[in-house]
């Protein structure tokens, strides 16, 4: 159940990538978002997402998703990084 919860696909992913988007945009950063499946691969550790903000073809601004008592929160994990995210 645990892998679902942060799966490829889940709502969870969805909602992430949402609230990254958004995140991105109010903060204004530019470029394509996409997001992990989830820290961990298919057993996760947490319920952590990290999300790349594409700045060109190959820099990245990364973002941490999680959500935290029922809210998400967004933080900048490092800026200026390649655009490889998490298995």
């Amino acid at each position: 159940m645990a892998a679902l919860a942060a799966g490829c696909g889940t709502q969870a992913h969805q909602q992430a990538l949402t609230v990254a988007k958004r995140y991105a945009a109010a903060h204004g950063l530019s470029g394509r978002v996409s997001c992990s499946n989830g820290i961990g691969g298919l057993h996760p550790r947490s319920a952590d997402f990290v999300c790349d903000v594409r700045r060109s073809v190959a820099v990245c601004d990364e973002l941490r998703v999680r959500r935290l008592h029922g809210a998400w929160r967004v933080t900048v994990r490092r800026r200026g990084v390649d655009c490889v995210l998490p298995a």
